[in-house]
């Protein structure tokens, strides 16, 4: 689920069919499917402007299941023409799945996939729809290859990261968030993740969140910006957890003076967050398996729905950036 000026994207499960739609919900509460065609799996898609500043979307096609998706490929739709998809040419490789991208402004981010498992190195790249075919895309930093900890305890202080994952992306101007997964071993937790902040002109990068697994299944989710701020949600995967409670919530990071503010606690499983200063949209009620006692841990699709409330209360806090250090 994607926003972008009170315009919502998002998968549409039908029962009926056991396939998935692309739908929009628009500013006053319209909703609609897209005349696409369905997909066995969910579509990552992402809302945002073509280079004349009218709605676009851009969302990947794959096949297979869920958990094992293959030749995945980039497509834009237009909002205003709705004169079908588009193939992203110019980006898509039919040998690689090209996932998670994002849009703004006829600009494009997206990452590709190499290898699989521990040894998985996904790659963002960067390109602009109108450029040729020949002109190489821009690689973009992406999930560090090493990462280093704060605390003595640790031998050595620093490693390198394996069973790296991108599993999010928003471009906004010439920023590029993404959150990030891997394992660093010489850390505690089976697995690692970090809300990461991009500059395409120079590719420079910096880290805004950092997060640990533990007995709850901490994750983050979003991210998205507006008027110049950051905005992710920490969610939970066990609500039998009782520190679920009170860790979960909305947070804002502002560009301009790298300060944090984090919002009272909310709802403990949400699968998908967009800020946009007024309303806060979030996807609930997709309930873990773990939760019901299915043995499969993953959303029910069936049960998902989409809230627009009014933000909570925010207030300043310190970088959440745990027990890494950031060489």
């Amino acid at each position: 689920m994607r926003e972008h000026q009170g315009t919502i994207v998002f998968s549409e499960y039908d029962q009926a069919e056991k396939a998935w739609y692309l739908a929009v919900r628009e500013v006053g509460g319209r909703q609609r499917r897209l005349a696409l065609a369905p997909s066995p799996v969910p579509f990552d898609a992402d809302i945002g402007t073509d280079s004349r500043g009218r709605p676009q979307l851009i969302y990947e096609r794959c096949r297979g299941t869920v958990s094992a998706s293959t030749g995945c490929e980039l497509f834009v739709f237009s909002l205003v023409t709705g004169s079908g998809e588009r193939p992203v040419r110019n980006a898509n490789d039919p040998g690689r799945n090209d996932v998670s991208p994002t849009l703004w402004r006829g600009r494009i981010a997206w990452v590709r996939e190499y290898g699989s498992g521990t040894t998985a190195t996904p790659v963002v790249y960067t390109k602009t729809l109108t450029a040729p075919r020949s002109q190489p895309s821009t690689r973009l930093p992406g999930v560090p290859q090493r990462r280093c900890s704060t605390l003595v305890s640790v031998e050595p202080l620093c490693g390198p990261t394996t069973s790296r994952r991108i599993p999010a992306l928003e471009l906004w101007g010439d920023n590029l968030a993404l959150i990030v997964g891997y394992v660093y071993g010489n850390l505690g937790g089976s697995s690692q993740s970090e809300l990461r902040l991009e500059r395409v002109s120079d590719r420079s990068a910096r880290p805004v969140a950092f997060l640990a697994s533990g007995e709850s299944d901490p994750f983050l989710v979003g991210p998205s910006f507006f008027s110049g701020r950051l905005a992710w949600y920490k969610a939970c995967g066990d609500s039998r957890e009782p520190t679920c409670r009170t860790a979960v919530g909305p947070w804002r990071y502002r560009l301009s003076t790298r300060r944090y503010e984090r919002g009272a606690p909310g709802p403990i499983f949400v699968l998908g967050f967009a800020d946009a200063g007024t309303r806060l949209y979030e996807v609930v009620g997709c309930y873990p398996a773990a939760t019901v006692g299915l043995p499969d841990y993953g959303p029910q699709p069936a049960a998902c729905r989409i809230d627009s409330v009014a933000p909570p209360a925010y207030a300043p806090a310190q970088p959440p950036l745990g027990d890494l250090r950031f060489p």
